[in-house]
């Protein structure tokens, strides 16, 4: 999230959260442009009063990279302001005094047309030399039989089928569970879950695959050696 001056970015920090999305919030400058351009995130959400000509310019700049989804809030609330941050190229536009029923609706409608979920994973995806077949809930590492449990399968799957997306704690968990988590509860329980398979993968003979963290934003999988954007983030700049 950048903001122009200061504007409320942390009033929405609790809506992205209960959404379990992890988010960064940062005051427009040259430091957070260099973070948009090395994370990559899924959506950027800019602050500012959108009918002056520097919130336009904000907007025109994030806009211009063309690497993810931009949410514009415009403090001045003014329909001027919101119309040239359409223009320019946001996404989407929310007055500061949106409720938090509606901001919850329109980054979750963003989420939905930005990024839709991900296809099955095919009965014998394949990440390096890593084979996981749903059909007999099998991973193999260069046909070495992995030893996971049930749920380290599961979040070894759901990462297979996003084809290298980074993935959040909490859409990992959301994924292979019924139930919430706290951002907090997520990150201490998929840590532990990627540690075990990690030294489960690190135990094989050869080793192709590899899950990556990509700090501050989650976890994708990968092939060892394997050229991947900075991060192609399931979080908010």
């Amino acid at each position: 999230m950048l903001s122009a001056g200061d504007s409320p970015a942390s009033d929405i920090l609790p809506v992205l959260a209960g959404l379990g999305i992890a988010a960064i919030a940062r005051p427009f400058d040259s430091g957070a442009l260099q973070i948009v351009q090395a994370a990559n995130p899924d959506l950027v959400i800019v602050f500012g009063d959108l009918a002056d000509p520097a919130g336009g310019r904000m907007v025109a700049t994030v806009a211009g990279y063309g690497l993810t989804g931009l949410l514009a809030v415009d403090t001045g609330r003014s329909v001027t302001g919101a119309v040239a941050a359409l223009e320019l190229g946001a996404d989407a536009v929310l007055s500061a005094l949106d409720d938090a029923r509606f901001i919850r609706a329109t980054i979750g409608a963003l989420f939905r047309r930005l990024h839709p979920p991900a296809d099955p994973v095919p009965s014998a995806a394949r990440v390096g030399a890593v084979t996981i077949d749903t059909d007999t809930c099998e991973v193999r590492e260069s046909g070495e039989l992995v030893p996971l449990t049930r749920t380290e399968f599961r979040i070894v799957a759901f990462l297979a089928a996003n084809n290298g997306r980074v993935r959040s704690p909490g859409q990992i968990l959301s994924a292979i569970h019924e139930y919430n988590y706290t951002d907090a509860e997520a990150q201490q329980a998929v840590k532990v879950y990627i540690r075990r398979i990690r030294q489960k993968f690190g135990a094989c003979a050869h080793r192709s695959a590899e899950v990556v963290t990509v700090r501050a934003f989650g976890y994708r999988l990968q092939a060892i050696g394997q050229l991947q954007p900075a991060a192609s983030a399931p979080a908010v700049a």
